[in-house]
């Protein structure tokens, strides 16, 4: 299957879903996941099922902690969110986690939705903002939030968020939301946070307000177009819509729900965005619930995992002081009283009367001037109050200092009042000059911290993958910590100062990461080794992965596996002396009589049809001494189980991994060439598995995958002399066993069924006179004769039992792993046992 972003599923994750559910198909891919539609087997239910894309699912870091998104998901069940049906974790879906939700089929942002009562559209505004803070309580985030991933199960019931961004944690991930309702920071980076999904929420809130073109509307562009979209987000931000915009009817909470929505979007003044939905939901409902209130201010931007507490909340004064207001009240009655005074006393009436005019003239100017510097006292004293509520005594030191200045310079304008309205003009407006000052220095020493943050948030996660040890970034782990702390608690500079120290700290376990392995790398390349030997081969095998670790930047990775490499390149080992005194001649092979003796076996016993029996045997079977040291062979073949652990541990990928084809011999010993997935892993083709018989012996093995197992092992592979000398007694039986019986070995003709497929390693049968198991039967094994790689012992799949003697041998090209390829390692001795 294949979606339109080219991704696809492979058959065996395919597979794995067909026992649950009905008609798999490929819809969409979200994030790093990929949205499959289906129905549930069990009730007929339609279900979108996620699961992670096919290029993230080989990484088992990525696909392991979308599994655990997954599950945190599951645990929800919030019904803004798309119910869960079923979450695949089960050992069929352990490498590629699945989960499974109830289809929402429904658009609830339909061309109906726009002639609903306001009061409606509203409502869904906050069933948005419960979904999202559900999300944003267990550490998931939306990441694709637009009218299209709003839906309803069926008619008339309630709405759901659909199509979420599960990212595995990576640092770059893919989205399809529209870009009207993207924020900065996810254009650039494509990753979304909790803060993107309130902005989105909040263009949801001018489209649920303004119709389908709102958001447009709001940025200043076409409705249609991405690309003008995106300019102007990356542009000047664009003014919030006012209420009067939102509302052509008027609504009692009209203004609130503008600054609201501003906030959200990051267009409401000294104000940081919400940092999660929770706390725009609990703004938005105060609002609804209290028209006329402004929402609540939230202090901290930081959406911290969990509760902490409220900074000390300055309350903001409205007016000057009531000194003030009483001086200026009593000089104004003072005067007026006077002025009457003295057109009462004064007896001409005519002259007085246009003194007293004058005076009261006179007063009523200086009462206005005084109500404008009242009018300054009030701006400087709230910018102050501004300042202080915003933690300007820690937010730094020039923050404080200005706001200390503005708190002293208001003080003594306050004096002024009542002896020098000029003069105390003058300090009012310093002191709001400096308040705005406070402001400002708040604003510059926060931004500062923030990307003080994102730049060791970036280091740190270079870090991580480049430590051997998770020693080596406790420390600047523990400053970041300890900086978000400080940034919770208004402490800004200090906050961006331990994160340029922790930043710091990263880059440089970072660098001496890197600097550790390319000095074993450079040792690794300098090492002049023989190509085709055991050593060589699993040498590379660290090698290759030492690489790919290097270039993802994995660097204490990268060096542990160079200095693997190095250890197998030194394992080599040097060949030894020769002393006559070790050195035995011994006759392997048949001579002409027992070869005739095979041919005629094959006609008594064997389960083919007689014109399948050859009528001679091969050249290299004839009789032949060959000179043998001490040595000692294993008990066993290699099983699957260990070869599983020696390719879990070194990485090794297989000849038939690479090639996806491997050899397979008919009755009449012609070889036939099978494509598909046969490997050591699913040694039957598709859907087996070694995992249920890890005991049986490993098959689809070539000599070079034998070689560099029995050197991981510490040992080599056997001769043929070895491997014959063993299996014959020293040439005193035909086969390990004796005589032959058709039920001694593990073959096509055995009599019991059971003994007619591969056996455990430890019961592979036809023992020979030391306990040696399955030397013939069971599998062919790998040994290195005088003319070339050679295939000894024949197999469960052998018909002809002559191939099951000790002298019997096949020879193969080394490169072709076979359905019944197997090994077993020898290792030498100083002496004879």
């Amino acid at each position: 299957m294949q979606d339109t972003a080219n991704n696809v599923i492979d058959a065996r994750l395919s597979e794995a879903l067909g026992q649950y559910f009905n008609g798999v198909t490929l819809r969409s891919t979200v994030g790093d996941c990929t949205i499959l539609s289906g129905v549930r087997k069990q009730n007929g239910a339609p279900v979108s099922i996620y699961t992670p894309s096919f290029s993230v699912a080989r990484d088992d870091a990525i696909a392991s902690e979308i599994g655990k998104a997954f599950a945190a998901y599951d645990k929800l069940a919030n019904p803004r969110l798309q119910a869960t049906e079923r979450l695949l974790t089960s050992r069929a879906f352990k490498k590629t986690p699945a989960l499974a939700v109830l289809s929402c089929p429904v658009p609830v942002l339909d061309d109906a939705f726009d002639t609903l009562p306001l009061a409606n559209r509203l409502h869904l505004f906050d069933e948005v903002l419960e979904g999202l803070a559900a999300l944003h309580g267990a550490g998931l985030v939306h990441g694709n939030l637009s009218p299209d991933v709003i839906r309803r199960e069926a008619e008339g019931s309630g709405a759901r968020l659909c199509e979420l961004t599960f990212s595995g944690e990576r640092s770059t991930t893919v989205t399809s939301q529209p870009a009207v309702y993207q924020s900065r920071h996810v254009i650039n980076t494509t990753q979304p946070r909790a803060e993107d999904d309130v902005h989105a929420a909040g263009f949801l809130g001018y489209r649920i307000l303004m119709g389908p073109d709102g958001p447009a509307r709001v940025l200043n562009c076409a409705p249609d177009d991405p690309e003008a979209a995106v300019a102007a987000i990356l542009g000047e931000t664009s003014p919030a819509p006012t209420a009067e915009e939102l509302f052509p009817d008027g609504h009692e909470s009209g203004d609130q729900i503008a600054r609201l929505l501003a906030r959200m979007t990051g267009r409401l003044e000294n104000a940081s965005p919400y940092s999660n939905a929770d706390a725009a939901r609990r703004a938005f409902r105060t609002v609804l619930s209290s028209p006329g209130q402004a929402p609540q201010v939230e202090m901290s931007p930081i959406a911290a995992p969990s509760p902490v507490a409220a900074p000390h909340q300055t309350i903001v004064k409205e007016g000057v002081s009531r000194a003030i207001a009483i001086t200026v009240f009593a000089g104004f009655l003072t005067s007026t009283a006077a002025a009457c005074y003295l057109y009462l006393a004064n007896a001409d009436l005519k002259a007085t009367l246009g003194q007293a005019i004058a005076l009261v003239q006179s007063e009523r100017a200086t009462f206005a001037r005084t109500q404008d510097v009242w009018g300054q006292l009030r701006l400087a004293d709230r910018s102050l109050a501004i300042a202080e509520a915003m933690g300007a005594a820690r937010a730094s030191d020039d923050a404080a200092d200005a706001a200390e200045t503005a708190r002293t310079t208001l003080a003594a304008a306050d004096t002024e009042m009542s002896d020098d309205l000029t003069k105390a003009a003058e300090l009012a407006e310093t002191a709001h000059q400096n308040a705005e000052t406070a402001l400002s220095h708040i604003a510059t020493v926060r931004e500062a911290a923030e990307t003080a943050r994102t730049t060791a948030l970036d280091a740190g996660a270079f870090a991580t993958l480049a430590a051997a040890d998770p020693e080596e970034i406790a420390e600047p782990m523990d400053l970041s910590k300890s900086a978000e702390q400080q940034f919770t608690e208004g402490t800004f500079q200090t906050a961006a100062t331990t994160w340029s120290m922790a930043a710091t700290v990263f880059v440089d376990v970072t660098a001496r990461r890197r600097e550790a392995a390319e000095a074993v790398r450079a040792k690794v390349q300098d090492v002049d080794a023989d190509t085709s030997s055991p050593q060589t081969i699993l040498a590379q095998t660290y090698v290759t992965r030492a690489s790919a670790a290097f270039d993802q930047g994995r660097f204490g990775e990268a060096e542990a596996l160079y200095k693997a490499a190095l250890a197998a390149f030194g394992s080599e080992r040097p060949k030894r002396e020769t002393r006559s005194a070790d050195t035995r001649t011994v006759m392997i092979g048949d001579d002409t009589a027992a070869q005739e003796a095979a041919i005629r076996l094959c006609h008594d016993a064997a389960p083919i049809a007689k014109e399948n029996c050859p009528n001679s045997r091969p050249e290299g079977e004839a009789a032949r001494e060959v000179p043998l040291r001490p040595f000692a062979l294993d008990k066993t073949e290699v099983s699957a189980g260990d070869f599983g652990r020696f390719v879990r541990e070194t990485g090794y990928v297989t000849v038939a991994e690479e090639s996806g084809r491997v050899v397979a011999l008919t009755s009449s010993g012609e070889a036939r060439l099978i494509d598909g997935a046969y490997s050591w892993s699913s040694p039957g083709g598709p859907n087996t598995s070694v995992d249920s018989t890890p005991n049986r012996p490993v098959t689809n093995i070539a000599l070079r995958d034998a070689q560099a197992y029995c050197s991981w092992v510490d040992a080599r592979l056997p001769t043929e002399a070895e491997w014959e000398t063993t299996a014959s007694a020293a040439g005193s039986r035909v086969f390990p066993w004796g005589a032959w019986a058709d039920d001694a070995p593990v073959w096509r003709g055995a009599p019991s069924p059971a003994r007619r497929l591969p056996t455990p390693v430890s019961d592979a049968g036809g023992a020979g006179p030391d306990g040696h198991q399955g030397l013939s039967g069971n599998a062919r094994e790998w040994v290195l004769g005088a003319d070339g790689p050679v295939l000894k012992g024949g197999s469960w799949n052998t018909a002809n039992p002559a191939d099951l003697r000790a002298a019997a041998r096949l020879i193969v090209p080394g490169n072709a792993p076979g359905v019944d390829f197997g090994l077993r390692c020898a290792r030498d001795l100083e002496v004879w046992p």
